[in-house]
């Protein structure tokens, strides 16, 4: 009998590369940005004007892997372009216009990587028993970890000419990943004899927004994402006003990203232990609710140490809420757009989230310091867990007893 093929080894080091390169280009953006300048309230706009190149291209891609293009396909020839644009970026680092032109064309190109690449693996476990979407997941955690660190110490004592160059280098590093993986056969290929089956572009959106179950789950994620990247992506501010520097905010993310790897390979652990799935409204409840202690954390204990704590429960609960995300919104959704619907939905909830928070929290961090943003997680996190309460039995029709596969 033929062995399946094995995927493991390839998804986690696609996700390794991927992170790491992720963590350069968002984690050390805004200090990036203050560098050469750069208030809060505009880094604001712009981390929140890469994001909506993300909400832009996310459809295109993803309604271009489910019809026309293989994953794989796409995610080469994006990745080829990203290390294009960081090396004009770097040749033009003397025009601040048109670096953040394409600093933002370049984020419309990465950010949807992920929530391709969490379709694919989904996809990908009809061929490989075996594969878990946590511990492949993990290696982008490993990732994120290491590039913390790295570039944390790299910026502090060389500055930030190679910037673009770093990221560069770690997507081209991802592609011989990429293509060990698998091409999977195209969910909303139009076939003969099965037009009715295709679905076109506006009436897979259509399906999505008449599905209230899928809705639900997308406001809850929203507003998880609004909750926490107040504090996430002015984290840089908030250490440098506890007299911190880029040292130690490239430690801090590495501790985050280290307990998020081991959260995930935990949580993977579990579940094969226990030979059964989780359910998934205990999963999701236990992200909302992990997510409070962060912003907690910061606002009852003084000093520097806090914010390794914090950020440390903040992974914890991120590991948590994105095992759970996924399979919320692959259940609820078309099985033709399957792997449109976990993208899309992963995708428009960061974003929206994101994009709040990053504008609401640049105007607040300039008007009244950046802990209010503490203040401003705090609340929103706790208002999403009531959130939950309010609806679980309509987003968990059996009381929570679906069960999530990691």
């Amino acid at each position: 009998m033929e062995r399946p093929p094995r995927y493991s080894a390839p998804f986690f080091c696609a996700y390794f590369f991927y992170y790491a390169g992720y963590c350069v280009f968002s984690s050390f953006i805004v200090l990036y940005l203050t560098q050469r300048g750069m208030s809060a309230t505009l880094c604001g706009v712009i981390t929140s004007l890469s994001l909506l190149a993300n909400l832009l291209m996310e459809p295109v891609g993803r309604y271009a892997t489910d019809t026309l293009l293989s994953t794989r396909s796409y995610l080469l020839l994006c990745a080829g372009l990203i290390c294009g644009l960081c090396l004009l970026s770097t040749a033009l680092s003397s025009s601040p216009l048109l670096c953040v032109a394409l600093l933002i064309l370049e984020a419309g190109l990465s950010y949807p990587f992920s929530q391709l690449m969490d379709a694919w693996v989904d996809g990908s476990r009809a061929l490989d028993p075996n594969l878990s979407y946590t511990r492949v997941r993990a290696g982008g955690s490993m990732g994120f970890a290491a590039a913390s660190a790295a570039a944390g110490c790299y910026f502090q004592r060389f500055g930030w000419s190679a910037y673009f160059l770093l990221q560069a280098g770690l997507f081209l590093a991802m592609a011989p990943f990429l293509l060990a993986l698998p091409r999977l056969e195209l969910g909303n290929r139009k076939r003969a004899g099965k037009a009715r089956d295709w679905l076109s572009p506006a009436g897979a959106f259509s399906v999505l927004l008449h599905s209230p179950r899928y809705l639900l789950c997308l406001l809850l994620c929203t507003t998880y994402w609004f909750s926490h990247r107040p504090v996430g992506s002015y984290l840089s501010l908030i250490i440098q006003d506890r007299s911190g520097d880029a040292g130690a905010f490239g430690a801090v993310c590495a501790v985050g990203a280290v307990v998020e790897c081991a959260s995930l390979l935990g949580l993977a652990a579990l579940q094969r232990r226990a030979g059964r799935r989780q359910p998934l409204g205990l999963l999701l409840g236990s992200a909302l609710a992990t997510d409070v202690l962060r912003p907690l954390c910061m606002c009852l204990l003084p000093g520097i140490w806090p914010l390794y704590l914090g950020q440390g429960l903040q992974s914890v609960s991120f590991a948590l809420y994105y095992s759970a995300s996924v399979e919320c919104f692959s259940r609820a959704a078309d099985q033709r757009i399957r792997s449109f619907s976990i993208s899309m939905g992963l995708t428009a909830s960061s974003v929206a989230g994101t994009v709040a928070a990053n504008l609401a929290g640049g105007w607040l961090c300039d008007l009244a310091g950046s802990w209010a943003l503490v203040h401003l997680s705090l609340g929103v996190s706790v208002a999403n867990c009531l959130l939950l309460l309010l609806c679980f039995r309509r987003l968990f029709p059996a009381g929570g007893e679906e069960r999530a596969g990691c």
